[in-house]
């Protein structure tokens, strides 16, 4: 007998969530686990999809990323860099459609942050117990696991990279502290301390360990920037409080004048203050700054305004330029300057927008925030913010877990008014439970 409506759904839903889980660990089994479900809803639902106006527009922008490689000095490598976004435009478009109900939302949520366990685990392992690779189980797991981490002394567990793996911790970091806040706001009378507080807040805890040991200045400047959101829309004033007097600390110790800088010192660890004023690492080539970087992306999109010079096209040029090899000037928005000109730029930063835009108006509530106790759109919001925000420092989509968890963010943001609603029965049992 054919399967209804409502079974079909659970299982290809249940298979994105397997996918999330295991993607950092393995990103070919959770990968195709997510393009396998992706694939089905374009099969089963392409014609619904075409007829969404934002399918139109990332169309318009896919359109604009080809024209633009074709126009690239050295075409088929720009072509290559269209890898990087397509094959993610189409995943978030599929997604959109399967992420219609407030459980599956939270369930994403879920998903992301426990998956951060096994990651921080095997960093830690890695930063202080010596554990090193590399590990190969043919094409399943591939981790490299250098001792110490990449670069030397800072964690990089899974990822190969200290910064990617900062992006995915402070995804999991924000999720993790949402649902911690939630889990107590919904604790039970009898039971104020239940698994899931402790639960959720240990992954917290691993999460900000993790954060620590990247020594990611962008990761630290980015879970400040998520906490103080937290408490401000949440109306905590001793966390704004905490945190504040927690910065003016670092801050004064990393870059106060000699008379309090000192005494500072002796109270903030030497791997935060040192690695804030580059005391870690002085005397670095001025090609290997930011600002420089930056500098040379804006005058390479200032050259070629409307079409850029093509995807994958900074490296070369840059090293032709300073002599020193860069695989991308970090910042995104700098990046698609450059490589892809302005119109492709404005449109994906538009498209985008639009979504968080509903979004936020989604989140406009008839109850305060701050005595909410659903927090799962807050929680998503500010976890693709806070993606959004390393990708002004940083580039590390490149690494497609990145990539991937920052489209399925985006495609939960959506409250996805517009588009088919597929009813889940109230007995379908999601691992989530109904309020």
């Amino acid at each position: 007998m054919a399967m209804g409506l409502d079974q079909q759904n659970s299982i290809p839903w249940r298979l994105i969530c397997a996918g999330v889980l295991v993607l950092p660990l393995s990103p070919l089994l959770g990968g195709l686990a997510i393009i396998t479900v992706c694939s089905w809803s374009w099969w089963r639902e392409g014609r619904s999809h075409r007829q969404q106006p934002l399918t139109w527009s990332l169309a318009l922008l896919s359109l604009l990323l080809l024209l633009s490689a074709l126009q690239a000095e050295k075409t088929s490598t720009a072509l290559l860099g269209l890898a990087n976004f397509l094959p993610f435009i189409a995943i978030f478009i599929a997604s959109r459609s399967l992420i219609q109900h407030p459980q599956q939302r939270q369930q994403l949520a879920e998903a992301i942050a426990l998956s951060s366990l096994p990651v921080a685990l095997i960093g830690l392992g890695q930063q202080y117990l010596g554990w090193h690779g590399p590990i190969h189980w043919g094409w399943l797991i591939s981790w490299q696991l250098e001792a110490g981490g990449t670069p030397p002394g800072r964690m990089s567990s899974v990822f190969g990279y200290a910064n990617p793996l900062a992006n995915f911790s402070v995804i999991a970091w924000t999720l993790s502290v949402g649902l911690t806040v939630q889990a107590w706001r919904t604790r039970p009378a009898h039971h104020p301390w239940p698994r899931a507080i402790w639960g959720w807040g240990g992954l917290v805890l691993a999460n900000s360990l993790v954060l620590f040991a990247t020594s990611s200045r962008n990761g630290w400047a980015v879970a400040i920037a998520i906490a103080l959101t937290y408490a401000v829309l949440l109306g905590w004033r001793w966390l704004i409080a905490a945190v504040g007097a927690i910065a003016a600390l670092i801050l004064g110790a990393a870059f106060g004048p000699p008379p309090l800088q000192s005494p500072l010192q002796q109270i903030v660890p030497r791997a935060i203050w040192a690695r804030l004023n580059d005391d870690l690492y002085p005397n670095r080539p001025i090609e290997t700054l930011r600002i420089s970087q930056w500098q040379f992306a804006w005058d390479l999109s200032q050259d070629r305004p409307i079409w850029g010079w093509g995807l994958r096209h900074f490296s070369h040029l840059y090293q032709d330029h300073s002599g020193q090899w860069l695989g991308h000037p970090h910042n995104l928005p700098l990046m698609l300057l450059a490589e892809t000109g302005l119109p492709a730029t404005l449109l994906l930063y538009l498209s985008v927008g639009w979504v968080c835009y509903r979004g936020v108006k989604h989140l406009t509530p008839l109850q305060p925030l701050r005595t909410q106790t659903n927090l799962i759109p807050l929680m998503l919001l500010l976890a693709f913010a806070a993606t959004t925000l390393f990708h002004l420092i940083d580039v590390t989509l490149f690494d497609a877990r990145i990539n991937t968890l920052g489209w399925l963010l985006l495609a939960a943001i959506d409250p996805g008014e517009t588009l088919p609603r597929h009813k889940i029965p109230q007995g379908e049992d999601l691992g989530v439970e109904h309020r």
